[in-house]
């Protein structure tokens, strides 16, 4: 998938995309289309061709020398790699002034706004199939469905996620420079769990690749609060963590466990912000009994009727007016898979306690 042409003319920066015999299949500089096909070694010095193709497929970027016009000027290269084996290069020139730099920064922000609203309309377009798939009630062709919202995912957001996780990249070093680095580190990771959920979605008929390790849930945990403390403080919230002191470890999908976890925390965030209650807390924590590890969270939102909690994992089944109804219960299905269990407690007017049971890491395979 290319990105578009009005977003390729208004990048702040060189860009290409090329394959894997190193031919542009489009550029930010194109015009009229006398770049695409060309090979991009060509615009490299040529001491420098060999370097750039060996590593390549290496993770982190690159310097090397990019010829503009009659001159060739040293650029920092950020590679991002795409399912499709082509590779993203964003090429951002060393020579640039710091006064430059602000300028294309700003750019890059007011883009990223961009993608953001991009995606909000994306997500409403989803919400709203998600809702005529519901009340249409067609059981039978169920996976049919799934299988094409899926795909509408993968066609609309796999290419801005690219291209942002690209501008992430591109800002990291800046970011390092005044101790934020790990900011970028996480968005990074989550914009590779997004692609990583959109692939499962896309391959849900095809036998799943075993990805399961070991998992510490203490790093888990610690990784998803740094997701959510933001919002929480701006709302009031008081979000607590508590580590396990026996520090256990599981066997499964690290990716898929801390989907689950970012999908029950960000429920009891919604919670506590509809009811706007100035001693709004939630607490997650882990524990261990026996051969089993817990990993519990915990709120005192206003709780849900034992209505709602009889079919809250029930696929479909929303008490929002703009859910879906379709995370809780892909976060059940996750935890069966991984020979665990979740276990829902909640009363009105006092709180949610979501448990998840998951067995012990014994060196498993």
């Amino acid at each position: 998938m290319y990105l578009t042409k009005s977003l390729l003319e208004k990048m702040p920066f060189p860009y290409f995309l090329i394959n894997g015999k190193y031919e542009i299949l489009s550029a930010s500089l194109d015009v009229e289309n006398k770049l695409t096909g060309q090979l991009f070694t060509n615009f490299l010095a040529t001491d420098e061709v060999i370097s750039f193709k060996e590593n390549l497929d290496r993770n982190g970027y690159k310097v090397v020398k990019v010829r503009k016009e009659d001159r060739y000027l040293p650029h920092r290269i950020y590679v991002v790699e795409d399912e499709e084996d082509r590779h993203h290069l964003f090429c951002f020139p060393l020579s640039i002034e710091d006064q430059e730099f602000k300028k294309a920064a700003d750019r890059v922000e007011k883009k990223l706004l961009q993608f953001n609203l991009q995606l909000m309309e994306k997500k409403k377009y989803f919400e709203e199939t998600a809702k005529e798939i519901h009340e249409a009630s067609l059981a039978s062709d169920y996976m049919s469905n799934v299988g094409k919202l899926a795909a509408g995912i993968a066609h609309e957001i796999r290419n801005p996620l690219t291209t942002v996780k690209g501008f992430i990249q591109l800002i990291k070093p800046y970011l390092i420079d005044v101790g934020k680095e790990q900011y970028a580190e996480i968005a990074l990771e989550e914009i590779n769990r997004a692609n990583d959920i959109i692939y499962e979605f896309l391959n849900a008929a095809k036998p799943p690749e075993k990805k399961k390790t070991e998992v510490w849930l203490n790093k888990l945990i610690q990784e998803v609060t740094l997701l959510f403390e933001s919002e929480a403080h701006l709302h009031n919230i008081n979000f607590s963590i508590q580590p396990c002191d026996a520090n256990p470890s599981v066997f499964g999908d690290n990716n898929q466990i801390k989907q689950v976890l970012v999908n029950i925390l960000k429920n009891a965030l919604e919670a506590l912000q509809n009811v706007n209650r100035s001693d709004g807390m939630i607490r997650i924590y882990a524990e261990t009994k026996q051969e089993k590890a817990y990993i519990i969270v915990e709120d005192n939102g206003p709780g849900m009727s034992q209505e709602t909690v009889d079919q809250l994992f029930v696929p479909f089944y929303t008490t929002k007016s703009n859910g879906t109804g379709i995370g809780l219960s892909i976060c059940k299905k996750i935890i069966e898979e991984h020979g665990g269990n979740i276990v829902l407690n909640s009363q009105l007017d006092t709180g949610t306690v979501f448990k998840i049971e998951l067995p012990l890491f014994l060196n498993q395979k």
